[in-house]
């Protein structure tokens, strides 16, 4: 059983960049990041090309507005800082993670860090099979801004492990589903995909991705509300995210959910040729 919990190493590679500098993974430490607050971003990289970057650096620059702190780096120097890190360590597929860390005091930029991480890419079996997830009651104070949260990832983590689970699915105070610990969360019913609404969720790029997919090939999608109670009358799901694409839940908190219905299929389909498009279209 694979779940989202990779290895307790957190920067992978040979150099990672620290204030614009290259240092060896091994002089990496993420104690620093222990006060203060920190906003980040999680890349996926194929074929050297960062997935949606720009996507990305859109979102990490609303995560700092929405917590008030102010980036001092643009658009084009976090382009250009992936670009040579990606070469420097080469490495064409995996993952790169941006964090701007920022003191608690007077709320300014102290640290910016940009490193490979671990990765656990799904495979063929789980794509095709689906994978169990459960349930963890957590609320992410500001669900919009993606913020360093080590509590509540922590008890997402501890349940994951207990239960050996692949992933867990948030519950708010009324029991109603939000999102992942590290992913999205999508129902299908009635040949509509269903999705709780993006106040309430961090908006993941592959979520809005997969939103306009079905605007595009005219599949009608909802956001609202999905109660736990509500989940076994669902047709399906399915998470998504940076390093899942469009993954099929195959058991929601022991129900058994299908992961096989043609829709959702056809939504991996569609989402495998976005991304094959994207890459293609960037490295020509």
């Amino acid at each position: 059983m694979h779940s989202l919990i990779i290895c307790d190493m957190e920067c992978t590679g040979s150099y990672f960049l620290h204030n614009f500098k290259y240092k060896d993974s091994s002089k990496f430490n993420e104690t620093a990041l222990n006060n203060g607050i920190s906003i980040y971003e999680v890349i996926r990289i194929e074929k050297s090309i960062p997935l949606f970057l720009e996507n990305h650096l859109d979102r990490l620059f609303n995560s700092a507005d929405l917590s008030n702190l102010n980036i001092n780096e643009s658009y084009c120097d976090f382009e250009t800082l992936i670009s040579e890190l990606i070469k420097k360590n080469n490495i064409p597929e995996g993952k790169i993670k941006i964090v701007i860390h920022f003191s608690e005091d007077n709320r300014q930029e102290e640290d910016v860090l940009i490193y490979f991480t671990p990765h656990y890419f799904p495979t063929t079996e789980e794509y095709i099979n689906g994978v169990k997830v459960g349930i963890c009651n957590a609320e992410r104070q500001n669900p919009n801004a993606k913020v360093l949260n080590t509590e509540a990832r922590q008890r997402a983590n501890n349940t994951i492990a207990e239960k050996k689970l692949f992933e867990v699915l948030l519950t708010d105070r009324k029991g109603y589903i939000t999102e992942g610990s590290r992913s999205n969360v999508f129902f299908i019913k009635d040949n509509t995909v269903v999705t709780p609404p993006a106040k309430d969720v961090l908006m993941g790029i592959t979520r809005n991705n997969i939103i306009k997919i079905c605007k595009k090939n005219k599949i009608q999608i909802l956001e609202q509300k999905v109660h736990l109670n509500d989940v076994s009358n669902m047709d399906a799901a399915f998470l998504s995210g940076t390093s899942l694409k469009v993954l099929p839940v195959s058991y929601i908190d022991e129900k058994i959910i299908n992961h096989q219905h043609d829709l959702l299929k056809k939504l991996q389909n569609l989402y495998n040729t976005l991304i094959q498009d994207y890459v293609s279209e960037r490295l020509t």
